[in-house]
């Protein structure tokens, strides 16, 4: 299944992309803060576009919950659904927590 693959590769590799990618974004993030491009309206645009996305994802985590229970029963799809619900719940309990004590 792995062979051709060599790890000492992709774990040099590895960092190097994501030095890559954080320098890129770096770069472009202060270019846009120079044109003021992170204004209340683009907070307010990309605030209700992540709450959409989060009910998106909700709605497909339950659907593909529903679908794993159904054709396999209880196995390692159906667990490894109910961790990324958890983890999904917790991570918005936690954000409105912290959102209500800065509000």
């Amino acid at each position: 299944m792995y062979e051709g693959f060599n790890i000492g590769s992709f774990l040099l590799g590895l960092p190097l992309g994501l030095a890559i990618t954080g320098i890129i974004l770096l770069i472009s993030w202060r270019i846009g803060k120079k044109q003021r491009r992170y204004d209340e309206r683009y907070q307010t645009i990309h605030r209700q576009a992540r709450s959409y996305s989060w009910f998106a994802t909700t709605a497909a985590v339950l659907i593909g919950w529903l679908i794993a229970i159904l054709m396999e029963g209880p196995g390692p799809a159906f667990f490894i659904l109910t961790a990324i619900w958890a983890v999904h719940m917790l991570s918005y309990t936690i954000g409105a927590a912290v959102a209500s004590r800065n509000n």
